[in-house]
Order: structure tokens, then sequence, then C-alpha cells
């Protein structure tokens, strides 16, 4: 279908036009532990032009608080339903700030008074009247507005199943409805009458009655005079689209204003970050305690080779658990807000993309380090710590390649915590040490090689048991390293390179799956 603005064909996918509407959905997708002032200047740096100063959009955002009366909570969060933040009047006040920085032609609302009290609705319209008044114009659909917020509306559009029942100036509805044998009571809200007369009579009556109009001009003399001025409008923006200083900003800086706002994000939320990491601590504790000093004892006793081995096992198995939960939890919980901003052109799902991996990267590593350094340090382990910590490190970021594939794809974190046993059972099964690979099925033997958990489990086995002395240890680790784990010394670099691309392949699926639901609402 055609996308027409006064008879003059528009492509809503084209940056210069997209710039000129801008969409405030009815949820109020805003970063969590953002304030308003950073969630609008964010907005404002990423989609107003390069040559835009740092002053201009300070100025910019200082100007916009204050219309939309967002000062006095300016610096407090935006919070959500765990996080105490801002009311709901001034949530969505925001959410019509992010989007009016770009100064657009049209804004259009999806039920912007939906969920607020009388107060805070009418607070919302009074902001929209000023945005009309300084020349934008401003659509939204509402529901039983009060009598203020009726009153304050300049045009009405009644729609009673998909067809226009009435067109025209807020102060034509009490004359129109009179005309057609419904007038409006006296003292009586004219939108609860107007909507109780569209659900309670049928629409046949309603047609009877005159309420479906149709205009049956030619539709060249219906838009007569209107699409040349559109059409030069559209061809100035045009002609300014082509300087390369009124283009929004590159790929380097989004990820760079990204990156700092997952840090900032990540920061903020302090119960999460120390759920986290004092779980991580607990956890490695234990377990230190449990294999308390096994790496120094008696090599030459079996018992002794398996007890280390078991605490390798569990150690590998701990952290791949830690870091592939977050992975697989954090798409789906951020994924209303990417969805947002992705569709208003904020930035592309690379370099959004790209943020979200750096900063895994650096607190997967924190997380890693603190749970390897309690663990090495209890445990004992033969192996250097360069090596214990570094394989570890590379199965928690080939693991969470995963977890952020199948977090990309799902929209519910419900959902995605469903998924946990998807993902890891089948590393722990096709891993090799609670049977033997070559004893599962042929037709089931493949999916080992996908198994990050196989290759981490051969690196680390033969750092701890490669170089034993000969004798009765020498045979209980080669038992383990050829007869249990099938791993040979000479193929380190193998499982290395194995695991950098599954880190690789998992990521670049999930960016595509992550585009894809991104272009599906362009």
């Amino acid at each position: 279908a055609d996308v027409r603005l006064n008879n003059y064909a528009v492509d809503p996918t084209r940056l210069d036009v997209r710039r000129q509407i801008a969409f405030v959905a009815q949820d109020d997708s805003l970063q969590v532990t953002a304030t308003p002032r950073e969630a609008i200047g964010f907005s404002a740096r990423l989609r107003l032009p390069r040559s835009t100063t740092d002053e201009e959009i300070q100025q910019l955002v200082e100007s916009m608080l204050e219309e939309l009366g967002l000062s006095h909570c300016a610096d407090t969060i935006v919070g959500g339903a765990l996080l105490k933040g801002i009311s709901g009047g001034e949530r969505k006040r925001t959410s019509v700030g992010v989007e009016l920085v770009t100064k657009p032609a049209l804004v259009f609302l999806d039920e912007p008074t939906s969920g607020l009290d009388s107060y805070s609705a009418v607070q919302l319209c009074q902001v929209l009247k000023k945005v009309a008044t300084a020349g934008s114009s401003v659509l939204f659909t509402i529901h039983q507005p009060s009598s203020e917020i009726f009153n304050a509306l300049d045009r009405l559009i009644l729609l009673n199943k998909g067809r226009v029942m009435f067109q025209g100036y807020i102060h034509q509805v009490r004359a129109y409805f009179a005309e057609h044998g419904h007038p409006v009571p006296r003292k009586y809200n004219p939108a609860d009458w107007i909507m109780n007369v569209a659900q309670s009579i049928d629409v046949e009556q309603l047609d009877q009655d005159g309420f479906f109009p149709k205009d049956t001009r030619p539709i060249e003399e219906a838009f007569e005079g209107k699409g040349n001025h559109l059409g030069s409008t559209h061809r100035s923006h045009q002609d300014d689209n082509n300087d390369d200083d009124d283009t929004p900003v590159g790929m380097l800086v989004e990820t760079k204003l990204l990156f700092i706002r997952e840090i900032v994000d990540h920061g903020r939320d302090v119960t999460t970050l120390t759920t986290k990491y004092g779980s991580t601590i607990f956890l490695a504790v234990l377990i230190g305690a449990i294999f308390w000093d096994v790496g120094r004892s008696d090599s030459t006793v079996q018992s002794n080779v398996q007890s280390r081995f078991g605490a390798m096992i569990l150690c590998l198995v701990m952290g791949m658990f830690f870091s592939a939960q977050d992975g697989l939890l954090n798409f789906p919980r951020h994924k209303p807000v990417f969805l947002r901003e992705y569709s208003t052109n904020h930035y592309s799902a690379t370099s959004y993309f790209l943020s979200k991996l750096t900063v895994e990267a650096v607190l997967v590593f924190l997380q890693n380090l603190i749970f390897c350094a309690i663990t090495y340090g209890m445990i004992r382990f033969q192996m250097n710590f360069v090596n214990y910590c570094g394989i570890s490190y590379g199965l928690a970021l080939a693991s969470t390649a995963v977890s952020v594939m199948l977090g990309s794809a799902v929209d519910d974190p419900l959902m995605a915590n469903e998924l946990l046993g998807l993902l890891f059972v089948p590393q722990v099964l096709f891993a090799g040490f609670f049977v033997a690979t070559d004893l599962v099925p042929v037709w089931l033997r493949w999916a080992q090689y996908l198994c990050s958990l196989m290759y981490a489990t051969r690196l680390m086995t033969v750092a701890e048991f490669g170089s034993c002395a000969p004798g009765p240890a020498q045979q209980n680790c080669d038992s383990i390293l050829v007869d249990f784990i099938n791993a040979d010394k000479n193929d380190t670099w193998w499982y290395w390179l194995v695991l950098a691309i599954l880190f690789v392949v998992f990521r670049i699926i999930a960016l595509g799956v992550l585009t894809f639901k991104g272009q599906k609402l362009l």
C-alpha cells in the first residue's frame, strides 16, 4: 500500500521522512535505571545531526524538561515494576520528550492517558497542547476522556468499527449529534455521551441516522492544492539530507553511548549486582570448602585424582551457568527498549549488539576472575592460575554466545527462563564425563561438536593432568585423559579454535535474529 500525506507519496522508511514523524507507544519502554534528563539527552545525542554541539544538546534537554514539567524529577531514575522511580505521568511525559527532540512535524501517540490518574492525564494533554501550539501536528487515540481533556482538543475523529462516525472540530460535536437525533444532554460530558451512542446503538441504525457520511468528491478535488506544498517540503528535507553534517552520528559514537548507558544501568541496579556477585562468592567458597586442598593430595591414589577431576568439572559447569544465565535473560528483559529505539532510528542493531557484547565481556571477566581466584586458592589445582582462569573465561564467552542467541529469539523473560534446561542439559550430556562420547548413538554423536563444555573440559583436563609424573599417577592421569575424556595434548590449539568459532558463529546468528525482529517493526 502507498502512504500518502496530502496526496504526496512518501516512503516511511526514508530517514528524512522518519525524522518528521514521532510515535509514542502506549507502553513506556524506557531504560528503568536512566533519569528523564539522561533519557532525553541520550535520544538527542543519537538522533540530532552530528553538527549539533554538546552545549546545544544540553540547552535543548533543559528546555524540554521545563516544558514537560519534569525539572523537579529530572535526576530521579525512571524506575519500573521492581525499581521505584518517577510516577506514571512523569514516565509518560518522559516518553513524549524522548520523541520530541527531533522537533517532528507529526506526533502520533497510542492511548497516552491509559493507566494515568485524572490529574496526570490532564497534565499530559496540556503538554501536548503546547507541542501543537509550537507548530507540530499531534494525533492520538483516547478512550473516555474527561470533559477537561475533551474540551482541550481541536479536532476529533470518532471511529466505530473502523468507520468514521464523526470528523470535525470539537465545537461542532453537540450540533452534529443533535442534527442526527442524539443531542448531548445538558451538563453531560460530550465524550461520555458520544461513546454511549456509538456503543449502545447498532451500526445499521446509526447509518440510517446519517452518522457515516461519504465523501463523494473526486480524489483530485479532495486533495487539490495540497500536494505541491508537501512535495516541496519533502524535497527540501532531501536537499538538507545531502549535507554530511545533517546526518546522525556514526556507529562508533552509537556504540560508545550505548556502552556508557549499559555500564550505568548495571551500576545502578545494586540489588541485581549484589545478588549476582554475592552468589558467585558464596558458591565459590562452598565448592572450595568441599574440595579443600584436593589438588595437593597424593596424586598416586586414584580417588584423589578423581576428586581433582570432579572439582575441575564442577567449577567449569558453575562458571558456564553463571555467565550463560545472565546472557539468556538479559536480552528479553531489555528487548522492548531496543525495539522502540531501533524502530525510531536511535541506532543500528550492530551498535546495540557490540555495546552489549563489550559490557558482557567485562562483567563476565570480573565474575569469572572472582570465582576462579577463590576456587583456585582453596582447591589448589596443579595447573597454573592463568590456564585455569583463561579456560573458564573462554567457556563462559562461548556458552554465553549460545544463550544470547536463544535470548534474542524470545520476547518473554519467563520463556527464556524455561529455556535454561535446553541450554545446559545438552552441554553436560555431551561433554564426555557422564558417558563416553564413543558410546553415544551415532545419530546423536554430532551434537557434541556444538557443545563448548566438551572442548573446555578437554583443555582443562590436559592442563591439570597432562604433566603427571611417571608411575601410578601417570596411569591414573592417562586413564582420565584418554579413556574417559578422549583428550589429546597435541590438539589444544584445535579446542581453542573451535571455542572461538562457536563464539563468533552464535553471535552472528544472534545479531541476525535481533536485526530481523527490529526490521519487522519498520
